[in-house]
């Protein structure tokens, strides 16, 4: 029974920090797409928070975003509490990685 425990642990450490380490990379790739393969498209907001885990009290949350491109859907955080669902925001993107993208100039 221990050695149940011992791999369920290790198994649940890994994922998590397989997870972590994809979260880094991704804002990492997102803050740093090459200025050779930008491309810019709008965006629709659509009915999807992302939460603020740092307040204790309230829950603050930025709704997310949605574009279609090449007959995919990709989405992201806007970032942006005062945008409301069907605003259209302008959204740039890696041309060959559409899933990395961003919204450009987004009020934190």
């Amino acid at each position: 029974m221990k050695k149940v425990q011992d791999y369920t642990l290790t198994a649940f450490a890994l994922v998590m920090s397989g997870y972590f380490i994809y979260l880094v990379s991704k804002r990492f790739l997102t803050d740093h797409i090459s200025q050779n393969n930008i491309q810019y498209t709008k965006a629709v907001i659509i009915d999807d928070r992302n939460y603020n885990g740092n307040s204790r009290v309230k829950f603050d949350f930025t709704y997310s975003y949605s574009f279609i491109m090449d007959g995919k859907k990709y989405k992201g955080d806007s970032h942006d509490q005062n945008v409301k669902i069907g605003d259209s925001i302008e959204v740039e993107y890696d041309k060959e990685h559409p899933s990395i993208n961003k919204p450009l100039h987004p009020k934190e």
